[in-house]
């Protein structure tokens, strides 16, 4: 029987081991959590005892530090020789010619439509809805409840809370985070955060 690893902390690893446990009985799968120290780097000596070419794995962290903590986890497993894997939910629905990344995680009722590329380590969480050929880059957070439109792009490391709605060809910059439960119709420039306590848009400079 094959293995599999999830590696992470907090409830979305808990979402993506039980995920893992519910599609793929035929698997050996083991939940492993990493802390953090005090200057909230990870604490890798977890994983000593595993062998990677015993299994795969896939690496579980939320959307905290914009995605970043994520990638940086992600970085320091690929380091040690784990191959890491997407998961997609037997219960999503994708149309053809659809590329997705490792350690992309596409929940229950995701719906992709057909040319559509999700680059590694993004989250889709279930029932977000993304038209055809549309492109959500690395790194990315899409909550339940999100619908991009065809064509769309979604800069790396943004996130989309529930509600948010793309347009179709409507281009979202880099690291931006889409918090009001609207519909986004016009190009958004990097590192603009659409906060729900706020009536208008933040930029972040630098």
């Amino acid at each position: 029987m094959s293995r599999k690893w999830i590696i992470g902390s907090g409830t979305y690893l808990d979402i993506v081991y039980y995920a893992w446990k519910r599609s793929h009985p035929e698997i050996s799968i083991e939940k492993i959590e990493i802390t953090q120290n005090p200057d909230h780097s990870f604490k890798m000596d977890t994983l000593d005892a595993l062998r990677p070419d015993e299994g795969t794995a896939f690496v579980a962290f939320d959307d905290r530090f914009g995605n970043f903590k994520r990638m940086e986890l992600m970085q320091a497993v690929l380091a040690l020789g784990f191959k890491l894997e997407p998961y997609i939910s037997p219960r999503s629905m994708l149309s053809e010619n659809i590329q997705v990344g490792p350690n992309t995680f596409i929940g229950d009722g995701v719906l992709i439509s057909h040319g559509t590329r999700i680059d590694y380590n993004s989250v889709l969480l279930p029932s977000a809805q993304i038209g055809s050929e549309a492109h959500v880059r690395s790194s990315c957070w899409i909550e339940p409840g999100t619908f991009i439109g065809d064509g769309a792009q979604i800069g790396a490391h943004s996130i989309l809370r529930s509600g948010a709605m793309v347009s179709a060809q409507v281009k979202v910059g880099r690291g931006c985070e889409l918090g009001w439960p609207r519909r986004y119709d016009k190009d958004i420039a990097a590192k603009t955060i659409f906060d729900p306590r706020y009536n208008s848009p933040i930029y972040v400079y630098g």
